[in-house]
């Protein structure tokens, strides 16, 4: 579905990713992990097209989006949740669902984008009417969780979606995955909580400055703890 191969991106003259090469499967869940700085959220904006690649190459589905744009990204099939939420907090929740449902209004109605965002989130159903920044930091991120299904995507990036919640909030989003992963829909995830991340996704990558060092299943990390020592400087 998804592969990198030997992907290096910049910001400004500071040389950020080196020949990352990944990828991700059809309706896999893959787990992007590292510590602060290693490159793990220019990863996914550059797979999104919001940092240009320089040298190497991104396809997805045979479909090459090196030096594609973010918007023709998002139509390929690709979603991404960031990690700063960047919900409209004057927006109504129906609001805001409804500019995630602009995306792509051809291959599903409002109404069947609605049923599967309340399948999987019955709490915004409750909150329909509520301004973006009257929902609570767990509500917010269901929020932009599903806004960003609103493109139907095929792969779904996330950064750091967990971050701050409380246990409530994180147990529901993992089950919210776990079912999405369910109905077919791949996953890139980057999440500080290893247990987490280890629970939703079958294999894992660690990247460490800007390269990817390590890659192996879920349950190889959970049986070595030397290996999250090595690349997370935690057992």
């Amino acid at each position: 579905m998804l592969r990198l191969e030997k992907v290096n991106s910049f910001y400004g003259l500071s040389h950020i990713l080196h020949d990352v090469s990944l990828t991700v499967k059809d309706g896999e869940a893959v787990a992007l992990l590292g510590r602060n700085g290693a490159g793990k959220s220019t990863t996914l904006n550059t797979i999104m097209g919001l940092v240009p690649e320089r040298k190497g190459t991104i396809n997805f589905n045979g479909i090459e989006l090196s030096g594609r744009k973010p918007s023709d990204i998002l139509r390929a099939g690709i979603g991404l949740v960031p990690e700063d939420r960047g919900i409209f907090h004057h927006l109504t929740v129906f609001e805001n669902l409804k500019m995630g449902h602009l995306s792509n209004k051809k291959d599903w109605t409002f109404e069947e984008y609605l049923d599967y965002v309340f399948e999987l989130f019955p709490r915004l159903k409750e909150r329909l009417k509520n301004l973006g920044k009257k929902l609570s930091g767990g509500e917010q991120q269901m929020l932009t969780m599903a806004r960003a299904l609103g493109s139907k995507p095929k792969l779904l990036m996330i950064d750091e979606s967990m971050e701050g919640l409380s246990p409530e909030y994180i147990e529901r989003i993992r089950h919210m995955l776990l079912t999405m992963g369910e109905h077919g829909v791949a996953i890139l995830l980057v999440e500080n909580n290893t247990k987490i991340a280890l629970s939703i996704c079958q294999r894992v990558c660690f990247i460490e400055k800007g390269v990817i060092r390590y890659e192996g299943t879920s349950q190889e990390v959970l049986e070595h703890p030397e290996i999250r020592l090595r690349y997370l400087g935690v057992s």
